[in-house]
């Protein structure tokens, strides 16, 4: 019966090799944006504007295991003969530029999300910072995609260069949604012990909006000969809980436009301060304690 049923869902060309070259440059060209963040998250303990950043990279790292069941479910495969390989979960193993890009995009982008939402933005904002996520999972994707690293394989609708658009209007959910959770709790995280609440929340938010916003193509995708019609229908159902969710997202953290003022988003954007902005303003509590403060 079991035999049976696998057999009607789409199984991935496990039998072909990973390029060499392609894989070493994709990595390295992952590793660029990871190594800028460590570098930001350790020049800001050495200087005292606190730990959230390593923190969210940390937290990205464990991220980094939801990758076998969005791929599963997602009918992504990544290449595994001859890959430089990390770990394995559901017999899928994961090539080492996936622990590479996850601790920046769901952790590092999460940081910046989170700095964002203390900093100030409207419901507008948001929507714009979902499409500049989605713009850079796409040029992220992209060169693996067009070296043949790793490829998409089923019915995937929105499959214009072999990256089906789906994923990065999902994926950008996921930093997100780590940013809103962290500006929420961080008035909560008053000590440094507590701030490690910080690492678990970026992969517990990337199983939410995967689950929010990807259940409806997951379920297309996984059907006995699905046609393109219902692929495409369910891309659209989940184009409308990704907006949904970033909506979600607005009535947390978002504020007026007469509470932020005239500055626009990039000008915003670009004065988070992610070099120089503490983490930790200090406080002082009951009976002139000092306390990591909101």
């Amino acid at each position: 019966m079991l035999t049976t049923v696998l057999s009607t869902i789409p199984q991935p060309p496990v039998d072909e090799p990973i390029p060499k070259l392609p894989e070493n440059i994709f990595t390295a060209f992952l590793f660029l944006p990871l190594g800028a963040a460590i570098a930001v998250a350790l020049r800001r303990i050495l200087k005292g504007k606190g730990p959230i950043l390593l923190y969210c990279l940390i937290g990205g790292v464990f991220a980094a295991s939801f990758e076998p069941i969005v791929d599963v479910l997602g009918l992504v495969y990544l290449k595994e003969i001859n890959a430089f390989s990390t770990f394995t979960i559901l017999d899928r193993t994961m090539p080492l530029y996936i622990v590479m890009v996850y601790p920046w995009y769901v952790g590092g982008l999460g940081y910046v999300a989170y700095k964002m939402y203390s900093r100030g933005v409207t419901m507008r904002d948001l929507f714009i910072l979902w499409a500049i996520d989605a713009v850079i999972n796409v040029c992220l994707e992209t060169p693996g995609i067009l070296m043949g690293v790793y490829l998409y394989y089923g019915q995937q609708p929105l499959n214009i260069w072999g990256l089906p658009l789906w994923w990065p209007i999902v994926n950008p959910l996921m930093p997100m949604i780590a940013g809103a959770v962290i500006y929420k709790l961080r008035p909560f995280l008053n000590t440094n012990w507590k701030l490690l609440a910080v690492i678990p929340v970026v992969p517990m938010a990337d199983g939410a909006a995967n689950g929010a916003a990807a259940w409806p193509i997951w379920a297309a995708l996984n059907q006995d000969d699905v046609s393109y019609v219902w692929t495409h229908l369910a891309a659209a159902a989940t184009l409308g809980l990704a907006l949904f969710t970033v909506w979600i997202i607005g009535l947390a953290v978002a504020k007026k436009p007469e509470e932020i003022g005239n500055e626009s988003l990039m000008r915003r954007m670009g004065s988070i301060g992610l070099m120089s902005s503490p983490d930790t303003p200090v406080a002082t509590g009951p009976g002139g304690a000092t306390k990591i403060g909101a």
